[in-house]
């Protein structure tokens, strides 16, 4: 009887992750005391946004790999992918296979309630942390949570306990200590009182720090010059996105070559063998991964919007006086001109740093995502120009570009996945703390897990 109580608690609802999270929202709206009717709503979206979620980076996983397995083919590279949402689920698939289904999700969301309660209890004790921020980014706190719960996992070989406060400890002491010192920066652009919570919170206070010695804001403002209409279109993240698949897509066709882009076609690819026409076949791949990474989102916004307002609701509450971290893309509508510069010369790094990746024959080979390309690169730019004009974000985002990929790159050799997060702070403060993990797990003769 105990033994079937803990599997319908532990794996059967805390571990599904489309209940656990209803159950949060609805626990969030009951202790704002709303109405049982709105709860409820509440929760019934955020459960199908989960789920839609997954659909979305499933699909993108699937279609991926494929390309990903003719680049192997073709030059013996290990390829992967850059985008936060496939490094989280590739990470629960092998603790999954060693540890059984359902496991690497249901811890992953432990260590998520874990690390926002100690990011509560950090700003409740502001006074000696002067952590500040309170993260109510949900969509990341997911991704997050669950690549620290892996990383912990693969070099430290802990049992569940030991495995989420660990991993909720890192977790915690990043979103705090990182969205806390963006309120100031935040405070300059939008004049609100929120902060950035994302994945490039160290990359934009570093942007915003040095951007002054790089240009003059006063005198290179992109927000108070005039850009080309033609290039307005990119300020769609719909378009930005097919724009950046269609230009990954054409890189590994001309890297692959017909024989494999035939086996794209065939039943074990893709199953498109009615579309002869090569340039026809990209278009469709393109968009199939576009809409991918659309479905996804969509996921993602209909359950993160009922998160955000049952855990600010808590946070208000409990903890006056806090401010609210929330999506990097709130700060963009303040400075549009800045977020398509970001993308353009964070596009010029990533390309600079392929070509070196093929010229010095890396053996492993990284497919840029549109995530990190544009979330990154955006929001740098809009503290980089405000602080130093456009040259100053032209500079920082270009060089962002290159730092994604060689981060990535020593990331995926030490993670051994076909995916990773490929932002900014993922590329640069987390590979440290993966190789800190390494180190120690190898001093302990800790065998790698997975």
């Amino acid at each position: 009887m105990l033994n079937y109580f803990l599997d319908l608690f532990l794996k059967q609802i805390f571990g599904q992750p489309f209940i656990l999270m209803a159950v949060i929202v609805f626990v969030g709206y009951i202790a704002m005391k709303q109405k049982f009717s709105k709860a409820l709503g509440g929760a019934v979206k955020a459960s199908i946004g989960i789920l839609i979620m997954g659909f979305g980076s499933g699909g993108l996983i699937t279609n991926f790999n494929k390309l990903l397995v003719s680049v192997q083919t073709v030059t013996g590279m290990q390829g992967a992918g850059l985008n936060t949402y496939p490094t989280m689920t590739a990470g629960y698939e092998k603790m999954d296979a060693i540890l059984g289904a359902g496991t690497g999700a249901s811890w992953g969301i432990y260590t998520l309630l874990v690390a926002f309660i100690l990011n509560l209890v950090l700003v409740a004790l502001k006074k000696y942390t002067k952590i500040r921020a309170v993260f109510l980014t949900g969509n990341v706190m997911i991704v997050q949570a669950g690549v620290s719960t892996y990383i912990v996992w693969r070099f430290l070989g802990l049992g569940m306990i030991p495995t989420v406060i660990i991993a909720a400890v890192i977790t915690a002491l990043y979103w705090g200590i990182s969205s806390t010192l963006l309120i100031k920066p935040t405070k300059e652009v939008t004049n609100a009182d929120f902060t950035v919570a994302h994945q490039q919170m160290l990359g934009s206070y570093i942007a915003y720090k040095i951007a002054p010695k790089l240009g003059n804001a006063e005198k290179d403002d992109i927000e108070k010059k005039k850009l080309p209409d033609s290039l307005n279109i990119l300020q769609d993240n719909i378009i930005a996105t097919a724009l950046v698949m269609f230009i990954s897509v054409v890189a590994i066709f001309f890297l692959i070559g017909g024989e494999q882009i035939d086996w794209l076609r065939s039943a074990e690819g893709f199953n498109q063998g009615g579309l002869k026409n090569t340039v026809i076949f990209l278009l469709w791949i393109t968009l199939t991964l576009t809409a991918n990474i659309v479905v996804l989102l969509s996921g993602v916004r209909m359950f993160v919007g009922e998160l955000m307002v049952s855990f600010k609701g808590i946070s208000d509450k409990l903890l006056p006086g806090a401010v609210a971290g929330v999506d990097c893309a709130a700060i963009f509508a303040f400075a549009p001109k800045s977020v398509v510069l970001g993308l353009l010369f964070g596009m010029l790094g990533q390309v600079l740093a392929l070509s070196g990746l093929i010229i010095f024959k890396s053996p492993i080979f990284i497919v840029p995502g549109f995530i990190p390309l544009f979330f990154d690169n955006a929001t740098m730019a809009v503290y980089a120009n405000k602080r130093g004009g456009w040259k100053a974000a032209a500079v920082i985002c270009t060089l962002s570009g290159i730092i994604q990929i060689f981060g990535a790159v020593l990331a995926v050799k030490m993670m051994e996945l076909t995916w990773w997060q490929g932002s900014f702070d993922y590329s640069t403060l987390w590979v440290v703390i993966i190789a800190i993990l390494k180190a120690i797990g190898a001093a302990l003769g800790i065998p790698i897990a997975g």
